[in-house]
């Protein structure tokens, strides 16, 4: 059964070049996340970037990812070393989802976001595993009454 620990960041990657319905500029883009353009092109010479932002006139969906995620870095503060840093366990082109990754300081590295309603039953194991192992009979307790009471519903329909 899958666990919440199921955490590779490759999930949160848009592999597909899919042209998007209502596809932007890259200057477009930009300027709605707030990323100067002489930054974004510093970025592009630098090889944080996989394509040409002077000569893609109109983003698909994985240009639009990685140009968001790695300005987003920027955005937030993140110079030139941190970002070898942060992107050093990631390969490129990094067009990955924001919403879905975030960084774990501890490991140095990126982890995919839990999904709790993936996989609600391996949730909710692990819930009831840390309250065990916390000793917290209360909350247990709390969670048979919760029981009880969804089947009484259950059998009274």
């Amino acid at each position: 059964m899958p666990t919440l620990l199921d955490d590779s960041p490759q999930v949160a990657r848009v592999a597909a070049a899919q042209q998007l319905l209502f596809p932007s500029s890259a200057r477009f883009l930009c300027d709605e996340i707030g990323l100067n353009w002489q930054a974004a092109v510093r970025l592009q010479e630098e090889g944080w970037l996989s394509f040409s932002l002077e000569t893609t006139s109109q983003l698909d969906e994985a240009q639009e990812a990685e140009l968001r995620f790695v300005g987003t870095l920027v955005l937030a503060g993140c110079d030139r070393d941190m970002l070898r840093l942060l992107l050093a366990g990631l390969p490129r082109p990094y067009a990955y989802e924001l919403k879905r990754l975030y960084f774990d300081w501890l490991a140095r590295r990126w982890r995919l976001l839990p999904d709790p309603w993936s996989h609600p039953e391996a949730g909710f194991t692990e819930w009831l595993e840390n309250l065990v192992q916390a000793h917290d009979a209360g909350s247990l307790e709390g969670v048979i009454e919760l029981a009880q009471d969804a089947l009484a519903r259950v059998r009274g329909q």
